[in-house]
């Protein structure tokens, strides 16, 4: 296959070199090799990098006969529409830092409770020359895959995930309770005031949903509400990633859902997962990754039947593991969980509405900004066919919401605005 211009390093002597110094081996000889683009369905199709997958034959001392070896490269673009936004963003210098530094101490913190669970794939090689590269191991020789993202995640795939989150959230609360230096480049989330001028989806979608009322099927009542919430949307999603967790913070993977949660089954036992794309952690509440992933990921009758459960089940699990690896500072209680998902359930609103559709659809121009320094202004994303697609499931949400009183928010600020100015001198 053609290379391109971010894979034209990409020869015999690199392959060679890799393999000796990643592998060990010597007198390695290239017999063949071929660099094709990775699967959409092994990658966020959100990642804007370049991902190829490099198959090698080769051998060498230790291995006389054809050996085989795949390798995916995630490579920094050097041309295309993106080139400006990467060269500006740091996206591709925070995933190399997560993989070089941090994702081996999560892994060496976890370990000391008896053994080596696996966050992440191998990293094989990073560069800055000739173009930021990442080399990492290819997951799918392993056995690992995605699941269909129009379908959801079952329950015991979703189980499974958020159970891994949990060691995720242990072993960065651990790190952050020594001091989280290597933390220092993750402050800025999806939603932080900097970013505001690049996040107008969020609102507009909003707003959207509420002219297509009727078309959707939504109530007046409702859609009474919908109308009050794009322009306080940004602010309040913005409040959830600043806040805390009675003090706690975890670093949150920021983008956890179906495509960057790779599993492996073992005949039809589901064994493990392993997440990828770490451009977008950030430092806050793990409310952040909570409500993300149960508005992405989950089938939706997983997630109407199960979600309190889910929730249940990563707390449980986080607290296990943080007071086996002991940590002393206070642990939030599983209320004082929910009762953050609460404070916050405009969160759970907003991605409801932009979040929910759009990532469970095949196409990855519908996918929502949610890298904001890779903002594209003139990506066409088709809105209101996807709300039209989307139409039952997000009047049964709103529906859920407003028994709650979660679509109040915007109704009650405007109330209290209200009154406030009534008694101002």
């Amino acid at each position: 296959m053609p290379k391109t211009a971010e894979t034209k390093f990409v020869n015999s002597l690199f392959l060679t070199n890799l393999i000796q110094t990643q592998y060990g081996e010597s007198e390695v000889k290239i017999k063949a090799y071929d660099v094709e683009p990775a699967s959409a369905d092994i990658n966020d199709p959100y990642a804007r990098s370049s991902m190829n997958r490099i198959l090698i034959k080769y051998t060498s001392k230790e291995n006389p006969t054809n050996a085989v070896i795949t390798f995916v490269a995630k490579i920094k673009p050097t041309e295309g529409p993106l080139v400006e936004q990467f060269k500006q963003a740091d996206v591709f210098e925070r995933e190399i830092h997560m993989y070089k530094s941090v994702l081996p101490s999560m892994v060496t913190m976890i370990s000391k409770l008896g053994s080596v669970i696996e966050l992440a794939p191998q990293l094989i090689y990073s560069s800055e020359t000739p173009s930021d590269l990442v080399v990492l191991e290819d997951l799918t020789a392993r056995g690992y895959s995605v699941e269909n993202q129009t379908l959801g995640l079952s329950y015991e795939q979703s189980k499974m995930a958020i159970e891994k989150l949990a060691f995720f959230h242990a072993a960065s609360a651990m790190m952050l309770s020594d001091g989280g230096q290597p933390f220092a480049k993750f402050a800025k989330g999806t939603f932080h005031s900097e970013h505001k001028d690049k996040l107008s989806f969020f609102p507009d979608t909003i707003r959207t949903v509420g002219e297509m009322a009727p078309e959707l099927d939504i109530g007046q009542s409702m859609a009474d509400k919908l109308q009050k919430l794009p322009g306080k949307a940004l602010q309040k999603a913005v409040d959830a990633y600043e806040s805390d967790l009675k003090g706690f913070k975890v670093l949150n993977h920021g983008d956890f859902w179906t495509n960057n949660i790779l599993f492996k089954y073992q005949g039809n036992e589901l064994v493990d997962a392993i997440f990828v794309d770490f451009q977008n952690c950030v430092v806050g509440s793990p409310i952040i990754d909570l409500v993300y992933f149960l508005a992405a990921s989950p089938a939706l009758e997983v997630l109407e039947k199960h979600r309190d459960e889910l929730v249940y089940i990563y707390h449980e699990t986080l607290v296990l593991l943080l007071q086996k690896m002991g940590y002393i500072k206070s642990v939030p209680t599983l209320l004082e969980l929910q009762v953050e998902l609460l404070k916050h359930g405009s969160l759970q609103v907003i991605y409801a509405l932009t979040v929910s559709p759009f990532m469970r659809t095949k196409d990855a121009h519908n996918t929502p900004p949610m890298q904001p320094t890779l903002h594209r202004p003139n990506q066409s994303t088709d809105v209101k066919q996807i709300l039209r697609a989307h139409a039952p499931s997000i009047v049964a949400q709103l529906k859920a919401y407003e028994m709650v009183g979660l679509l109040d928010w915007g109704a009650n600020e405007s109330k209290i605005k209200g009154l406030m100015s009534r008694f101002q001198r």
